[in-house]
């Protein structure tokens, strides 16, 4: 088993668990917490199903405990091998960058399609949506910042309103002339 062999969502459940040990519901909600949700594929069902395939390939491990109300309890934790494994996926995944697959690109490609109207109408309203979430990151970053989040954890906050930013950069520059061909 590979490091370049785990998928975005195993390495995201590895690092999770590389925290702390943890029981699957204590996942799910750091998943739901940090809203991981828009940045890995971790979902309530595909936590046990990767959580079982990490243990199958001695990446992470697994003991059942009781609770205070006498419940069994099984927690994982990473193993030594999901570590390295983590880590040098960590490499790899911050070294190169990867072309982001967005669905604007199949909507603006195909644009011409729309009334010209409506096409600024839509790209309207999107930048309008672009704003804000824009405003979401920003609440965000104070809020970890209030809480004396890392640094390396206030860069999950900081990074999409850059890039968010960018967008609307360049909606603002597009938007003009399209308004210009109507005239």
């Amino acid at each position: 088993m590979g490091p370049e062999t785990i998928s975005n969502a195993e390495a995201a459940l590895l690092g999770l668990l590389a925290e702390k040990p943890k029981h699957p519901y204590q996942i799910e909600k750091d998943v739901e917490y940090r809203e991981m949700r828009t940045w890995t594929d971790l979902s309530m069902s595909s936590i046990y199903k990767l959580l079982k395939k990490l243990e199958d390939q001695e990446l992470v491990s697994s003991e059942m405990v009781l609770t205070e109300d006498n419940r069994a309890r099984k927690i994982y934790s990473i193993s030594e091998a999901g570590r390295e494994c983590l880590e040098i996926k960590l490499r790899a995944l911050l070294r190169r960058p990867e072309v982001l697959k967005d669905p604007f690109h199949l909507g603006i490609y195909n644009a011409d399609i729309l009334e010209h109207d409506e096409l600024i109408s839509c790209l309207e309203f999107y930048r309008e949506s672009v704003v804000e979430i824009i405003a979401g990151y920003v609440r965000l970053k104070d809020f970890l910042t209030q809480e004396n989040c890392s640094p390396i954890r206030l860069a999950v906050a900081t990074r999409p309103a850059y890039q968010w930013e960018g967008v609307l950069k360049w909606l603002d520059e597009f938007l003009p002339s399209l308004k210009a061909d109507l005239k």
